[in-house]
């Protein structure tokens, strides 16, 4: 029994140093149409899984930044399985309420294409929840 419970707690903390976080790299963000009823664009990402077996993302929560104006957040529930030491794309579409985009195509209209985008990944393990956060900097297509 001793060396039973000895084998089983040595294993469980085995498994715990061995989980790795996943990591996440923004590939494009793109604003496919702009005007006063409202914004629509698409966040693409790689999601990278280091560990020996796969792991469920269950969603993204974002903030889009457009010339230094907060420009929307959102929420974007997914099952996607991230495969074992894998790379996935997650692809997801970003959308932007009627008085964002206002502001948003005032700045789009002067000439703005940089932005700022803060994302939370929440991955669902079977040890528990694992939050990843991903800020990226770039230009819009």
């Amino acid at each position: 029994m001793r060396s039973a419970l000895l084998v089983f707690v040595t294993g469980c903390s085995l498994f715990m140093h061995s989980i790795e976080t996943p990591k996440a790299t923004v590939r494009d963000v793109s604003v496919s149409s702009a005007g006063f009823s409202g914004v629509t664009g698409e966040l693409h990402l790689d999601v990278m899984n280091p560990n020996s077996f796969g792991v469920p993302l269950s969603g993204i929560d974002w903030q889009l930044s457009i010339g230094g104006a907060r420009a929307a957040t959102g929420t974007a529930q997914l099952s996607k399985e991230i495969p074992a030491k894998g790379v996935a794309p997650i692809d997801t579409s970003l959308s932007i309420g009627t008085s964002d985009a206002i502001t948003v195509a005032g700045i789009l209209a002067g000439g703005a294409r940089d932005y700022q985008l803060t994302a939370h990944l929440h991955f669902s393990t079977t040890v528990g929840p694992i939050d990843v956060e991903v800020d990226h900097a770039g230009t819009l297509n």
